[in-house]
């Protein structure tokens, strides 16, 4: 989502050697390229750098900046600390039930709140791997004790046991019909090292079939579903599949393209379609079990990929990986769905809940992670509406909704959480809906167009709207805080009585134009930009000029108060964002964006969102910038905090954005 480097990390290091530094606040600068450093480091999917940035950060200076990164650096829904680094985590087949491999213990966990309900004990060295049998009734452990065990998960009492002289286990997982265990290790004679697959009884530890099984260590055994084949994973880059006897029927050969490409872990589909292998080459490689051809290759980790797992439906695959993340696939079209981040350390294993919904993991961190499996992977909610023109979006008060205007004269809402379509309506007929703006309770939403006319809906029992006369097509459209007010530009500045639909004021300037326009808090004053450079603003009651703001220069696209009014932001074409007093004087602070013209500000407490070709973020005290994101491929043309602040609503070309950390939490 994040494709250009921060342009404020270079001025900064610039400045620390200009004279100029003995008036820099160092605090504030050190702040400015701790979260440039923090953005970088998320370009380059290091988490772990952006974790240490941003917890370097002074917590009295963090800001919505902070919290977005944060968002987007974990996004877990919960942790839950274990007492040794926590390697394997499996799902019971009933989904009651999860089973953590802990040092050399199995914990038993009750599912969602990941409690401990009993530990399985015996093992006299580090457990490798722990699967649950079919009924779940059943639990196979591996270890480096040199003993494969099934257990009874009631009772945690050891029911059988294989037993070897020198070989290392690695995996063991149940036959389907939870009759047979098999595992596999490797050995070592004076010929090399080979790997070698046992399958056992289950109840008494009677070894069936035993077979060498490639020259390297096997690293991953399972079944396929219904029982007549098994697919072992291989440090030499090979998924061996055997009969049910251990026979090897065939081979699929990882592709070599240089880099280490060892197997650590194999999932199956649940369908039997599709055999997974997680490699050290960083990818996961996707093989059809019937064909034997390579179907995908999953890129994107940035370390070795440790483990793999299907859902239960079939349609989605995680992996997980020293880089830190688990990484969720669709199955269809084998695309990246997300990422799910948190864990500071390697992630050795997932599971899927049994509805699929959420997704658990282990992380060397010594803890357990769970997320909601389907979150956003970079903190935004992506809106398509599939219309040209949507350059306009406002949040509902409530922030449950974001009104989109479209050039086709709809009015679109779309929910903030999801990004569904919740209701639609034809608000300018046979004409253009330019630009919406709610009232601050919510209940009027107006509407501008070039059919001449500003519109007020009445949300609650949306019929026929008041209409307001412009005379001329509108651009850009305002409420008042207490809704008695609207406001609409196009050649000139209009103002309106919403009750009586009355014309209050018309004001013009020669040679000019208005660009938008905004009430301050109390509703007494209307600031607008204007094309002759200059910000302006003017008592709603009287309509006359209280303040000219700037010299005639690049125009000013767009104006703001702050939240206490005493202040006006203003951006121009020039990309240029300048601070003045609302009611006159020079600026108080200029910030320059970087050339690109400044499309929208909107001011919420101590930041300001600003959108040119990107979204920037500036310190309302200083005057500085603390953040730049490109979360659009195009340029953002119009943008909204929500009332509480946490996210944001920007809007390119038929695409809206939902950012904050409520939208990474859905």
């Amino acid at each position: 989502m994040i494709h250009r480097a921060s342009a404020f990390l270079s001025i900064f290091v610039a400045a620390l050697g200009s004279p100029a530094l003995a008036q820099v606040d160092h605090a504030f600068a050190a702040y400015q390229a701790q979260m440039a450093a923090a953005e970088k480091s998320l370009q380059l999917d290091d988490m772990r750098e952006v974790r240490r940035w941003l917890d370097a950060t002074d917590p009295a200076r963090r800001g919505w900046e902070w919290e977005y990164l944060n968002s987007i650096a974990d996004t877990t829904a919960r942790t839950v600390e274990t007492g040794a680094s926590p390697i394997r985590i499996t799902m019971s087949p009933r989904g009651d039930l999860a089973a953590t491999v802990e040092a050399s213990v199995v914990q038993l966990r009750s599912w969602p709140s990941l409690d401990i309900v009993r530990t399985i004990s015996g093992h006299d060295d580090a457990v490798y791997r722990a699967e649950f049998s079919p009924d779940g009734r059943r639990l196979v452990t591996v270890s480096r004790d040199v003993t494969a065990r099934t257990w009874d998960v009631e009772s945690g009492a050891e029911i059988a046991r294989l037993s070897l002289a020198n070989p290392a286990f690695a995996a063991a997982t149940y036959s389907p019909d939870g009759m047979s265990a098999a595992t596999c290790a490797w050995e070592r004679d004076e010929t090399g090292v080979h790997g070698v697959v046992w399958v056992w009884d289950a109840a008494t530890g009677e070894v069936k079939h035993r077979r060498r099984v490639g020259v390297k260590p096997l690293s991953a055994i399972c079944y396929t579903p219904d029982g007549t084949r098994l697919v072992v994973g291989s440090w030499d880059g090979l998924v061996h599949v055997l009969d049910a006897s251990a026979q090897e029927v065939t081979r699929f050969s990882l592709p070599d393209e240089g880099i280490y490409n060892a197997v650590d872990d194999v999932a199956i589909h649940p369908a039997g379609d599709f055999v997974a292998a997680a490699s050290k080459d960083r990818t996961v490689r996707v093989f059809s079990l019937a064909s034997g051809e390579l179907a995908a290759t999953l890129r994107g980790h940035g370390g070795y990929v440790e483990g793999v797992a299907f859902s239960h439906d079939g349609a989605a695959l995680a992996s997980t990986s020293v880089d830190t993340s688990v990484r969720v696939w669709s199955v269809s079209g084998w695309s990246q769905r997300t990422v799910l981040r948190g864990a500071t350390d390697t992630v050795r294993g997932a599971a899927w809940s049994l509805d699929d919904s959420t997704m658990a993991a282990c992380a060397l961190d010594r803890r357990l992670l769970v997320w909601p499996a389907d979150l956003d992977a970079a903190g935004m909610v992506r809106i398509e509406t599939g219309v040209p023109g949507t350059y306009s979006a406002a949040f509902s008060p409530n922030g449950r909704a974001v009104a989109v205007s479209c050039h086709d004269g709809w009015m679109r809402l779309y929910d903030t959480r999801t990004g569904e379509l919740t209701d639609a309506w034809e608000a300018h007929p046979g004409s253009t809906c330019h630009a919406a703006s709610f009232s601050a309770d919510g209940r009027l939403l107006a509407t501008t167009s070039w059919d001449k006319t500003v519109r007020i809906w009445h949300m609650a029992e949306r019929g026929e709207p008041v209409v307001l006369d412009a005379g001329e097509g509108t651009y850009a459209c305002a409420i008042s805080p207490d809704g008695a007010w609207a406001a609409g530009t196009g050649a000139a500045l209009h103002v309106w009585d919403v009750g009586s639909a009355a014309a209050i004021h018309k004001i013009a300037v020669d040679g000019a134009q208005p660009t938008r326009a905004t009430f301050n808090p109390d509703g007494s004053l209307i600031a607008s930009g204007w094309t002759d450079g200059v910000a302006r603003v003017h008592g709603v009651s009287t309509g006359e000029l209280v303040a000219a703001l700037g010299t005639k220069g690049p125009r000013v696209e767009t104006v703001d108060f702050t939240d206490d009014g005493s202040r006006l932001v203003a951006g121009s074409a020039d990309g240029v964002v300048r601070i003045f007093p609302a009611r006159g004087g020079e600026a108080i602070s200029t910030s320059d964006t970087g050339g690109s013209a400044v499309n929208q500000v909107d001011v919420h407490g101590d930041r300001v969102a600003i959108a040119t070709d990107q979204l920037w973020i500036m310190d309302l005290e200083h005057g500085d910038l603390v953040l730049g994101l490109k979360p659009h491929a195009d340029t953002i043309w119009h943008l909204s905090w929500s009332a509480d602040g946490r996210r944001l609503a920007t809007c390119s070309n038929k695409v809206i954005g939902v950012l904050g950390a409520a939208a990474a939490r859905r």
